[in-house]
């Protein structure tokens, strides 16, 4: 709701007229002033004014499923409905942290050593431990916003890691903790062009870059642009312009990353990036000259494209 607001504080009033649609189970609905009217899902249309509007283009900014995992684009792709995001499969693929990684490994991208936990009841914490050094990562395979992460240093806690990750996706995703400088590259997406925005340092008082830290910027640092060497700063941006690429990404996304010795290890794709006042990809816009007006057009744009 937060990205949202800021789409429509900054979007060009000129040329769009924009309505905040909201997408919640068994209830969908624009909100107009004060009210809230339900969205027809046979055609995304809503009453106003009398009239039945159908929007031109949506402008997808929902976090998590069913915006990030490809749901919603197979909805808007089954009623023609232009979006500003990459198709059904690139989201379904990258929302898959598993999956994404064995793409990545396939196309000599660095990733972090793991393995993958169907249930909290199927896995013993010696078979785990045999193949992976603490400590690791323990977070749900498919999931947003890093809810449902743990870092473990101590096997003791393994298990109720895995638990709380459960609890946000039927399948776990257990890897190394690598040992590194946090960075995170946003990426413009159109039709042919792919274009790296700055990139971010991320450093946190927390564990890691959780959902606390992610909202809560008194506990997070991000430098914009990264204070790195020229060709390890450019080595970023370039690597994040393939991966979009790699994955068909379109719109505008995010790569996050462990920087170890002098090797970028890709922790995330995040097809829906987080588009707060304060988010990392405004920031990263910013940076290299791109208001958040023109961010929003060419959001749109690499849509309609």
């Amino acid at each position: 709701m937060k990205s949202a607001q800021m789409l429509l504080n900054n979007i060009d009033r000129e040329k769009y007229e924009p309505f905040q649609m909201v997408i919640e189970k068994g209830n969908w609905h624009v909100i107009i002033g004060e009210t809230k009217k339900p969205i027809d899902t046979k055609d995304f249309s809503f009453e106003f004014e009398g009239k039945r509007l159908r929007p031109d283009i949506c402008l997808v900014i929902v976090h998590g499923t069913p915006g990030e995992d490809g749901l919603l684009q197979g909805y808007f792709d089954m009623i023609d409905m232009p979006y500003t995001t990459g198709s059904v499969l690139n989201l379904a693929l990258t929302f898959n942290k598993r999956f994404t990684n064995d793409v990545l490994s396939q196309r000599s991208f660095h990733t972090a050593r793991g393995l993958l936990v169907h249930s909290p009841d199927r896995f013993q914490e010696s078979e785990i431990l045999d193949k992976l050094k603490l400590p690791v990562f323990v977070k749900p395979n498919q999931g947003g916003s890093s809810l449902g992460i743990s870092k473990v240093s101590k096997a003791e806690d393994l298990k109720s890691a895995v638990e709380k990750a459960y609890r946000e996706n039927s399948a776990i995703l257990i890897e190394e903790f690598l040992d590194g400088r946090e960075f995170t590259c946003g990426v413009i997406c159109g039709k042919e062009n792919y274009q790296a925005l700055a990139v971010t340092e991320i450093t946190t008082e927390r564990e890691f870059f959780d959902y606390e830290a992610k909202y809560s910027l008194d506990q997070t640092k991000e430098i914009t642009p990264a204070e790195l060497p020229e060709n390890l700063y450019e080595t970023c941006r370039s690597t994040s312009e393939e991966i979009a690429r790699s994955f068909e990404c379109k719109g505008v996304i995010r790569i996050d990353y462990k920087l170890v010795g002098d090797v970028f290890h890709v922790i995330e794709i995040n097809t829906v990036p987080g588009m707060t006042e304060t988010s990392l990809v405004p920031q990263q816009a910013a940076a290299i000259g791109i208001g958040k007006k023109e961010l929003i057009d060419l959001m749109i744009e690499s849509a309609l494209s």
